[in-house]
Parts: structure tokens; sequence; C-alpha cells
């Protein structure tokens, strides 16, 4: 991850923070292994146009079932046109987290590199290892987020996403009131759409598994504690977590 080169753009700045954990399941054989990989990625958060000290996480997934070959010492290569099960995950995160990252500064920005994520989840439907590259019923899969992200029916999303974070977060150090109002009104448009489009989006369940514990911290300070019924109710998944910072707890 550290030593490819994931765009040809030159982005300037600072390389995007991530880190993968890998939870080792079983093998079959000597060489094919089902683990888990937890990802995640954060970006700074901004006080004008200067970085403060704080970070808003982009990116928390678990990935509850890949499935790869590995040989220890084996080579691997980033190739779009040839897929590898391990060095395919690799990419596919590496892409979805560029996408988001960029798009938490313009909007619908990712778009290239989400596509990058779709191809690779299409080379990957077939094969050996096709079942976890293809749409499922399960509340998380990488054939969903990438095709959520690549469907325009979900642009208001990304654009609530962007607003969420150059609107909101980044606002929060020098017009907190605004800030906290622009984040209200972007999470509000996410819950919208989540029930105009899709009640069980991919990439809607994504935001707010990253998201939870920010928003839950940040209203704290909003001054009236009726709002955490209401972010409640636009993520009933972690009702607690908000239940709880109404209570003081």
């Amino acid at each position: 991850m550290n030593s490819t080169r994931f765009t040809d753009e030159d982005m300037m700045g600072d390389k995007i923070v991530c880190t993968m954990d890998v939870f080792f399941k079983s093998v079959s054989g000597e060489s094919r292994y089902l683990t888990q990989f937890f990802v995640a990625s954060q970006r700074p958060m901004y006080i004008g146009n200067d970085k403060s000290e704080r970070v808003s996480p982009i990116v928390r997934i678990m990935d509850e079932k890949c499935e790869f070959t590995y040989i220890p010492n084996q080579r691997m290569y980033q190739d779009d046109l040839a897929f590898d099960a391990l060095t395919d995950l690799l990419d596919y995160y590496a892409y979805v987290m560029i996408g988001l990252d960029v798009e938490t500064y313009t909007p619908l920005s990712g778009a290239r590199w989400f596509q990058k994520a779709l191809n690779i989840c299409q080379l990957g439907s077939t094969g050996s290892y096709s079942s976890a590259w293809q749409l499922s019923s399960a509340s998380y899969s990488r054939m969903g987020l990438a095709t959520e992200l690549n469907d325009v029916k979900y642009n208001a999303i990304r654009n609530a996403f962007n607003s969420y974070h150059f609107d909101g977060i980044d606002l929060l150090q020098t017009d907190q009131r605004g800030g906290l109002a622009n984040m209200l009104k972007a999470i509000e448009t996410i819950n919208e759409e989540r029930r105009r489009q899709n009640p069980t989006s991919v990439l809607v369940k994504q935001f707010f598994d990253s998201k939870y514990r920010e928003i839950g911290d940040a209203f704290v300070n909003y001054g009236d504690a009726a709002v955490f019924d209401q972010l409640s109710t636009y993520d009933p998944e972690h009702r607690s977590y908000y239940q709880d910072k109404k209570s003081g707890r």
C-alpha cells in the first residue's frame, strides 16, 4: 500500500492516513486464507485553510469475508486487467478511500476512483473467489458499495457527504453553530435520500458506521438535547450511542 502509486495525478498535500487490520479465520490447503479485513481512513479537520490537530474518520469498514491465496515472499503487482484476490482487495479499498477522501473537499470528484473500484468488483465476480465480489443481500458488500458510488441516483448523498465535511466539520472551529447546522442538514439529506432511493443503502450504512461517534460528540455542543432524538431516527443502528450522549454519558 505504501509503495504503490494509485493515481497519476499530483494531488499535493499529505498522504491519506489509513489502516488495514487482517484477522485470519481459516486456511484451506497451505495457502488459501479466509480472513476479515478492518479498513479505516481519516483526514484532518481544518481551521480556515490550516490543518488542525483533530481528524475526521472517513472510512471504517469491517469486511467479514476476504478470501485470497498467499504464498510467503510472493511479489504483488498492481494490474488493472488481471484479477488477483489479494492485490485487488488492497487496490479496491485504496480506490474507495481515495475517492471518498477527495469528495470531502470537492463534490463528486471521486468518480474515476469509484469506477476503478467497480471494475475490480466486475473482474472478481467470476472465478474461484467470486462470491465475495458479487452483489449480495448482506448489509455490506464490495460490489454494493462500488455500484452505489457509481450510480447517479446517489449523487445527492455524495453531495451531502461533501457538505457534511466542507461546510460542517471544517467550520466547527470558527463557527460552531453554523457548522453544526450544516452537518445536521447534510445528515437529514442523507437520511431522506436513503428513504427515497434505497432503505438498505450500503453507502449510507458506511457513512453512519464511520461517523456516528463523531456526530454524537459534535452535537453535545448543539444546545438542544432533543437533537439526539432526531439523530436516533436518522441512524437507528446507533441509537444507543446518541441516547447516551443525550443523557450526558
